[in-house]
């Protein structure tokens, strides 16, 4: 019995040694073939043409500093269950919206995103800066300055009601717009 333990506990790491030795070398690629092998592959991948960074081009917004306010005349947009597209009526409160951060050319807009609470937290983030960004966008086609619009999503993390009703999870799936002073 003896004689058996020691036989095996001498030749289990031979063998396993044997075996991850042999495997090691399986993909690997050398030489000639391994550039020929690269040429081929990324001769298949189309051209893309990109557009170097310009003074011209502008980015989101800053959102550090000061507090984003609620504004009296700015109003919140809603959002169906799991969507981010703007309704007819969202669209028309924008447009409203849009006049007024036009009108205050010192104003740093936020758009922040929330969702209602089912969904995982990871979805609800994910959820609430589509609808952000979606806010922001429409903003921007309506001649509102990239630049001063910041986005930002809270997922469920900032409800205004906790209620498991369909009147509470429409009131949380929303888009605020906040503004601060530059």
């Amino acid at each position: 019995m003896r004689k058996n333990t020691l036989l095996l506990a001498l030749t289990l790491p031979l063998l396993a040694a044997f075996v991850l030795s042999s495997c090691g070398n399986k993909n690997k690629k050398t030489g000639a073939k391994q550039a020929a092998d690269m040429t081929g592959d990324t001769a298949t991948i189309p051209v893309v043409d990109v557009q170097e960074s310009t003074d011209s081009m502008t980015t989101e917004g800053d959102i550090r500093g000061g507090e984003f306010l609620p504004q009296a005349n700015i109003k919140t947009v809603r959002f169906d269950y799991d969507r981010y597209e703007l309704s007819d009526d969202a669209r028309g409160v924008l447009q409203a919206n849009a006049a007024l951060i036009k009108a205050r050319k010192d104003w740093s807009v936020l758009v922040e995103g929330h969702c209602d609470d089912r969904g995982t937290t990871e979805y609800n983030l994910a959820l609430g800066q589509k609808r952000a960004k979606a806010v922001r966008d429409y903003y921007v086609r309506l001649g509102v300055a990239e630049s001063a619009i910041g986005t930002i999503s809270y997922g469920e993390e900032k409800p205004l009601c906790s209620e498991a009703t369909d009147a509470c999870w429409l009131s949380n799936r929303r888009a605020e717009t906040k503004a601060k002073g530059k």
